[in-house]
């Protein structure tokens, strides 16, 4: 936890990269499609772990009361930032449904800086508004992936309304399959 707030917010990475991330995403994906060689033994392997990243996302959406309460539970009990691990297991995903192996190490080069630094600025905002409360949370339970402390699996109530409407997971769902389908039909 003694990065918190380490991140520059004004260095041109954050500035240009970090708060840009989305439209350099669909920029990416453009690309990513563009050069894709998918097969069907590498759509079918790459589906299932996007469709795993998607169904973390889509639990942790419906657990997320954002900017009302720190979410502590669900799985947000095993590990800091399960909407960014489901972004990171869609995104390899898709990267193994490509068929290109590059591409797939490229993605993760590109994630780790991009998200480390949302990351750093979102737990800074998070212990400014929650304090020790936030900072034991930190201690208790790892950033990203789960498995790699004491922490302890707290059930949460689940809110499909909110995922739908609030966090508007469908939209995801919807990208995951619409590129599934496309890399199958380029897969023949």
């Amino acid at each position: 936890m003694s990065d918190i707030g380490a991140v520059d917010e004004t260095s041109w990475f954050f500035r240009h990269v970090v708060r840009k991330r989305v439209p350099w995403g669909f920029v990416l994906a453009a690309l990513f499609l563009l050069l894709a060689r998918p097969t069907r033994t590498s759509v079918f392997w790459g589906f299932w772990l996007a469709l795993l990243g998607e169904a973390f996302r889509t639990w942790s959406s419906g657990t997320l009361v954002k900017n009302e309460e720190l979410t502590v539970e669900g799985p947000y009990s095993l590990v800091r930032n399960p909407l960014y691990l489901g972004n990171f297991l869609i995104g390899l995903g898709v990267g193994i449904m490509g068929g290109r192996a590059w591409l797939t190490v490229l993605f993760v080069l590109l994630f780790a800086p991009v998200y480390r630094s949302l990351v750093l600025k979102e737990e800074k905002r998070l212990l400014a508004r929650y304090g020790e409360l936030f900072a034991s949370y930190c201690r208790a339970v790892p950033r990203f992936f789960p498995g790699t402390s004491t922490a302890r699996f707290v059930p949460a109530p689940y809110d499909a309304g909110r995922m739908w409407r609030i966090h508007r997971e469908w939209k995801a769902w919807l990208g995951v399959y619409a590129v599934t389908l496309y890399l199958l039909v380029r897969a023949g």
